[in-house]
């Protein structure tokens, strides 16, 4: 299949870059870069701010906060703890008028600027390798650390039926969620959400202001001896069913009644962990203090109509293994998918 290639890509500059040269921020952010290869980079003319056409020199002072676009592979430090995006994806269901994939975690759900590797990108070579149309729609997008059911649509008519069924609240959504601490019976979180207006842009909140948003959450099973304080010990496995459709709405709900995901890095704590992938320095501490390297988040099921054909369909993607492998590492085990499914 056709390789997939980013291009030029822009960069914000850290906030303990301010000031600094050129060459020495790029020996500071870089992994295993040389003085010889920034030399050349810089050089080459690899480097400007945005928005403006003049390329920066090596001496050229770094500006925090700042976009600096860079025609150079990405400098962003790679997550060591994510995996690697697939040659294929797995698909749930591929007919005329949808193309539905499971997302591995780690995967944007469509290409970003100059971010090529995609779930939807790598979703188009696959068809075009399989000598299909490649045209594919979003129907709406999960967060990059989420796996599961993604849906894309091969048709504007598909396009808008489900697009319009999503706004009329005619598609249910069940998400597995691995929580910190011991949930034992089902409730509603009623509460509503607001960006949060602090140093992490994404970060949302709950706050009186914000837009209504609800969350079933039904507790599945428990396991582990962790002490979590008022959550209590150990994890539990939880089919979060969002009411409505608000950023970050589980992620948030969870942790605002006291049971973040395992492996949040935005919602335990401050977003401390965040700052420091932000910053190219998370590191092996960090995924054991948060317990797991991506948030432990899974779209396992979508429910709707077919836009087409109208017959119901219930799209599963199954329980990921690192989401198995944390359970049994932690003397527990996943809900099986009968269960689930009752």
């Amino acid at each position: 299949m056709r390789p997939l290639k980013d291009r030029p890509i822009p960069h914000r500059v850290k906030r303990k870059g301010d000031g600094l040269r050129l060459d020495a921020y790029l020996l500071m952010v870089v992994p295993r870069a040389t003085e010889e290869a920034v030399a050349e980079a810089i050089e080459a003319g690899s480097f400007w701010w945005r928005g403006e056409d003049e390329r920066l020199g090596p001496d050229s002072p770094m500006r925090a906060g700042e976009t600096l676009m860079a025609d150079v592979p990405d400098m962003t430090p790679a997550d060591p703890f994510m995996p690697a995006p697939p040659e294929r994806l797995d698909v749930l269901l591929c007919d005329p008028h949808m193309y539905v994939v499971n997302k591995p975690p780690g995967l944007l759900c469509y290409p970003l600027g100059p971010r090529k590797v995609a779930a939807r990108s790598l979703a188009e070579r696959q068809l075009e390798a399989d000598g299909e149309p490649t045209e594919l729609r979003p129907l709406h997008r999960i967060d990059r650390e989420t796996s599961g059911v993604l849906m894309f649509a091969r048709n504007i008519q598909a396009d808008r039926k489900v697009k319009k069924a999503f706004q009329k609240r005619r598609i249910s959504k069940q998400y597995l969620a691995l929580v910190r601490g011991h949930i034992a019976e089902e409730f509603l979180i009623d509460a509503p959400i607001a960006p949060d207006n602090g140093n992490i842009r994404i970060r949302m909140r709950v706050h009186e202001d914000g837009q209504a948003a609800q969350t079933q959450v039904q507790p599945l099973t428990h396991f582990g001896s962790d002490d979590w304080g008022e959550a209590g010990r150990g994890y539990t496995f939880v089919l979060a069913k969002p009411l409505t459709g608000r950023t970050h709405q589980i992620r948030l709900h969870l942790a605002h009644a006291g049971h973040p995901l395992v492996g949040d890095k935005l919602y335990i704590g401050g977003g401390e962990a965040f700052l420091r992938w932000w910053d190219g320095e998370y590191d092996a501490t960090d995924v054991a203090r948060l317990g797991l390297h991506r948030h432990g988040l899974h779209a396992w099921s979508v429910g709707l109509a077919h836009p087409i054909e109208e017959h119901p369909i219930r799209l599963i993607a199954p329980v990921p293994e690192d989401l198995a492998d944390f359970a049994r590492q932690h003397g527990g085990s996943v809900p099986s998918l009968p269960e689930l499914s009752q």
